[in-house]
Order: structure tokens, then C-alpha cells, then sequence
């Protein structure tokens, strides 16, 4: 099985031909053919297909125009569940070719968020340094929330470190919060998230199935709150209206990022899909925070559509 193991990574990982492996190992071409064969047979070495995404570059260019970005990137010609996952893999594959050894990386937490961080591929760079945007400690859901996404990123690359933010992202009162971040640890890894290279954000909802209200981070009265303010959606639990306005009625019970600290670090990488984010893409895009937009192309027509009527 050993040999069968270092033919199989000789041949499908490091490039080396049948010939170059038979004359490494002093085994003939046949045998190392036939042990290639057998590693496929017997389930050590598994091919996966992938269709190329189709990336629709017209309207990523009306939206990097139309609102200032670095880059837009949307995936052409899929709808509902699909156009989540190829949103989530496009994400992961940008994100993946922007990373360096040694980058101070920022995460917020979220659904789309963590498939993207889940389809990253492992060991392509070693040495990050992971920050979380805001808090989110309770039951945010299994896989989404900020600790175990750090977690994991951190665990696909060699020697990386996390900065953990032991704490909820809404506290019960102003009092608390200024108790919080007079403790170090808390202080110490807002700072850190404010030194940022690189931020990966979802673009959240006020809908009742958004994580945020579905999980009690925010309660059916600050919802209300929000919703009277103006608020349509949030970045780094940063409220904003439909004109990118911020909504500022929870900030001083927030555990998160400032916006100006968001807008500073240089590359802001936001991921969305589905109609139903519309409005808070829209909102979220004339906050100014973000760099890059990562979305499906019906959800990009719309907000397009949306833009030219408001």
C-alpha cells in the first residue's frame, strides 16, 4: 500500500511520468501502470470533473463601474441552491488566489461565508494571521459561526494563527459593552481585526430566516429598532440603509468592526446570491466598504435594475 501510495502521488501530484516513476522506484512502466489503475480501482486516488463556471463579464464590468469596485464577479446561467454553491466556489477560488504567506486576514461569519471557506483548497500559503470582524459566540448555527470558520482556514495552511473574539456580537447594554472592551483580550483582537489586509464579509438581512434573527442574536425588539431606523441589511453586523447609509441604534451594544475601520483595509471581499439579497447587495454596495463583489447573475441584474430606478 506504501508503494501504491507514493506511485499514485509521484504520478497525479508532482507531475512525474510513468517512465520517470519506473525508473525512481526500479519497478517497469507496465507494473507502474498497473498500480495507478489499482490505486483508481481500489479508491486511493478519486478523479473529480468540474464544468468550467461561466462568468458573465458585461455585467461584472457595469457593476465594478457603476459602483467603484476593484472587481466584480458574477456567475453566469445559475439559479436558486446552484447559483449559491457556484457563488460560494467562485468566491473560494478568488479568495484563494489573492491569499500570501504571512497575510493579516479578516472573517465575519455567515452562510455563504462558510461554504466559501469550505470549498478552499488546503497548504496553497502558510503564516496567515486570522482576525474576527465581530463578535458572534452562541448558537449561531452549526458551521457558520466566525470561531470555527477561523478555525478551519486556519487548519488548510501551515503555521497560521488565530486571533479569537470570545464574545457575543450584541451585549444587553452600553455598560457591558464598555466593561468588555476594557478586558484585553476582547480590546486586543478588535485591534487586530482593524489591521486587516484582507476582509472576507457576507451581506446579511433583516429577513426573520437571517442568521442574525433566527439565531437571537438580535431580538424581535432591536429588529424592530432597525427596521424603523431605515436598516435593510448589515456587513460585520454594521447596519446600512438602501441608500448606504450606517443605521447607528445598536451601536453602542455592538461587539464588531467600526465602519470606518472596514473601509480602511484595503481589500473588502463580499459574497451574496439569491434575490432575496437584492436590496441589501444594493445597500451594502453604496456603503462604499467594499473592494470586490462576488454574485450569481440574476441577483446582479436585478440590483442593476434596482440602481437605475432609484
Amino acid at each position: 500500500m506504501d508503494q501504491l501510495v507514493d506511485i499514485a502521488t509521484r504520478f497525479y501530484l508532482t507531475g512525474q511520468s510513468q517512465i520517470e516513476i519506473a525508473r525512481s522506484v526500479g519497478l517497469d512502466a507496465s507494473t507502474v501502470s498497473r498500480y495507478l489503475k489499482k490505486a483508481r480501482d481500489e479508491g486511493v486516488v478519486r478523479v473529480e470533473i468540474q464544468r468550467p463556471r461561466s462568468l458573465h463579464g458585461d455585467l461584472a464590468l457595469e457593476l465594478a463601474e457603476g459602483f467603484h469596485l476593484k472587481r466584480a464577479l458574477v456567475v453566469a446561467g445559475e439559479t436558486g441552491q446552484g447559483a449559491a454553491e457556484a457563488v460560494a466556489r467562485a468566491a473560494a477560488d478568488y479568495v484563494n488566489s489573492q491569499l500570501l504567506n504571512g497575510m493579516h486576514l479578516g472573517l465575519s461569519w455567515g452562510r455563504m461565508l462558510s461554504a466559501a471557506i469550505h470549498m478552499l483548497p488546503p497548504g496553497t500559503v502558510s503564516n496567515l494571521d486570522v482576525s474576527l470582524l465581530h463578535g458572534g459566540v452562541g448558537s449561531a448555527g452549526a458551521g457558520i459561526q466566525g470561531v470555527e470558520l477561523a478555525r478551519h482556514i486556519a487548519s488548510l495552511h501551515p503555521h497560521s494563527q488565530v486571533h479569537y473574539l470570545h464574545a457575543p456580537v450584541l451585549v444587553d447594554s452600553p455598560d457591558i459593552k464598555d466593561a468588555m472592551l476594557r478586558d484585553g483580550s476582547i480590546r486586543s483582537a478588535l485591534e487586530s481585526a482593524a489591521s486587516r489586509e484582507m476582509a472576507l464579509v457576507g451581506i446579511g438581512t433583516l429577513d426573520e430566516s437571517a442568521p442574525l434573527i433566527r439565531f437571537g442574536h438580535i431580538s424581535p425588539r432591536d429588529r424592530r429598532r432597525l427596521l424603523a431606523a431605515g436598516a435593510i441589511g448589515d456587513m460585520c453586523t454594521r447596519f446600512f440603509t438602501p441608500e448606504g447609509e450606517p443605521v447607528h441604534v445598536l451601536d453602542d451594544r455592538l461587539i464588531a468592526i467600526e465602519w470606518e475601520e472596514l473601509k480602511r483595509i484595503p481589500l473588502v471581499v463580499a459574497m451574496a446570491a439569491g434575490l432575496d439579497k437584492r436590496d441589501a447587495i444594493l445597500g451594502a454596495l453604496r456603503t462604499g466598504c467594499m473592494n470586490v463583489l462576488i454574485t450569481d447573475e440574476t441577483t446582479a441584474r436585478a440590483v442593476l435594475k434596482a440602481a437605475k430606478r432609484d
